[in-house]
């Protein structure tokens, strides 16, 4: 990464939404060149360019240039004012979870309250699911400040390749984020979780669920798995199912298992897959789940002027390309020091 004149200078496709991200919330001028440019279909894919249109949808005078190939962006920052009754088309590339994952850090700094209703696929193995959003991410904002109206309501289900899900954002206006401590994890106290299916049969739901529940309840009793069986949006709707497990701590700290169906996949298997994700990432410790560590570090970074203390386990490569970036665009490094007795990071 170079600096010219203030602005942020890129090439590459890496890490293209928090580019555009930090872009935003600094008020620096980006410039991303040699976007795939060496590939067979070089320049931006189709989710990058939808999330260039949402962030002109909730931004005023943001100036968005794309060459003619799509190997080059030039992107002004223009004002975060947010708005409500905005709706969005996910498309069906890259999950709901892609999306909200870039709106997130954005939300709290809005002019005005942010509602806005996105459309597409809601559960994907390839991103994260709203259901992880909605009980990770969201609940750990509010150790920054933002709590009351900050949510994420799914309206409908979409499963993959087809969506049609609906997700409703909202987040209120927040002056500013409160530096956190967070460095005690507690104990797992209870599971929660939520285990959907769309055009197969209820009683996929039911078997994910048991299975799920045959290994969390050796561990603890209090388990309970809510069991969403809707309707299909609409007869072109793609059949599908997905489980969502949330091991809720005694100091408020959570962490999460979650597993998506696919052809030929045993429910009995999906179920059991994110019983043991849950319990691997409660074995590796830390007071927040690995899939919220980047958002927990770029949160800490965007505090008033004061110190923040987050314990966490072994660091993601996103948490890791997270916090480059932030000392590439606001030049702020972390401290990073391993406890010799738990090995965490702090």
């Amino acid at each position: 990464m170079a600096s010219s004149a203030g602005s942020l200078v890129y090439e590459g496709a890496t890490m293209f939404r928090f580019r555009v991200v930090l872009s935003l919330l600094s008020g620096r001028p980006l410039r991303i060149s040699n976007i795939r440019a060496n590939l067979q279909d070089p320049g931006l894919n189709s989710s990058e360019t939808s999330f260039l249109r949402l962030v002109d949808k909730i931004t005023n005078g943001s100036i968005i240039q794309i060459n003619p190939t799509g190997t080059k962006l030039r992107f002004i920052p223009g004002v975060i004012i947010g708005g409500d009754e905005i709706s969005h088309d996910c498309g069906c590339d890259h999950g709901i979870g892609w999306f909200l994952e870039g709106l997130l850090p954005l939300a709290p700094f809005c002019k005005t309250a942010l509602e806005i209703r996105l459309k597409g696929i809601t559960n994907d193995s390839t991103c994260q699911s709203v259901d992880a959003i909605r009980t990770i991410s969201v609940p750990f904002m509010r150790h920054f400040g933002v709590d009351s109206g900050l949510a994420v309501r799914v309206v409908k289900r979409g499963a993959p390749p087809s969506g049609g899900g609906e997700v409703i954002l909202t987040c209120p206006v927040i002056r500013e984020l409160r530096p956190i401590r967070v460095i005690d994890p507690g104990l797992v106290r209870r599971v929660r979780g939520i285990a959907y299916c769309v055009r197969v049969a209820p009683s996929v739901a039911s078997r994910m669920v048991d299975a799920a529940r045959s290994l969390l309840n050796e561990a603890l009793p209090d388990v309970f798995i809510y069991i969403d069986s809707s309707k299909a949006p609409s007869t072109e709707a793609s059949p599908g199912f997905a489980i969502t497990v949330v091991g809720e701590g005694t100091t408020g700290c959570s962490w999460m298992g979650e597993a998506v169906g696919a052809g030929g996949v045993l429910p009995e298997d999906v179920g059991k897959g994110a019983a043991k994700l849950l319990m691997r990432r409660v074995r590796e410790g830390g007071c927040v789940d690995p899939s919220c560590q980047w958002l927990a570090a770029l949160l800490m970074a965007l505090t008033t002027e004061d110190i923040s203390k987050l314990r966490t386990g072994p660091l993601t490569s996103m948490t890791v390309s997270i916090l480059r970036l932030i000392k590439d665009v606001f030049g702020l490094q972390f401290r990073i020091e391993a406890d010799p007795e738990t090995r965490e990071t702090i």
